[in-house]
């Protein structure tokens, strides 16, 4: 059998964002844990991917990355004729996408 955990999101205000994901091999599989997530603001995020494997023929990966928008990114798009609030919004689509 096999796997993928996909979450994408955005913590933007206050908001306070929990993602936990868990994934138990118990015999030949294969499992993936992704979340990823954009911060901004006074938000906050916790991404807690766990893997339990319990066969050595579970072959389990994840994998979590939380961040700001870059500068640049805002620049880039600011260049081209959107305000920061349009480029902002760009970048946060796209990501959810």
């Amino acid at each position: 059998c096999s796997a993928n955990v996909v979450s994408r999101s955005v913590a933007k205000d206050v908001s306070k964002q929990e993602f936990i994901s868990h994934i138990n091999g118990n015999c030949a599989c294969a499992g993936h844990s992704e979340c990823d997530a954009i911060i901004m603001d006074h938000a906050s995020v916790i991404a807690s991917p766990a893997l339990t494997a319990n066969s050595v023929d579970a072959s389990l990966i994840h994998e979590a990355a939380i961040g700001k928008i870059a500068g640049e990114q805002l620049i880039k798009l600011m260049t081209l004729g959107l305000t920061e609030k349009e480029a902002e919004d760009q970048i946060v689509n796209g990501f959810l996408k």
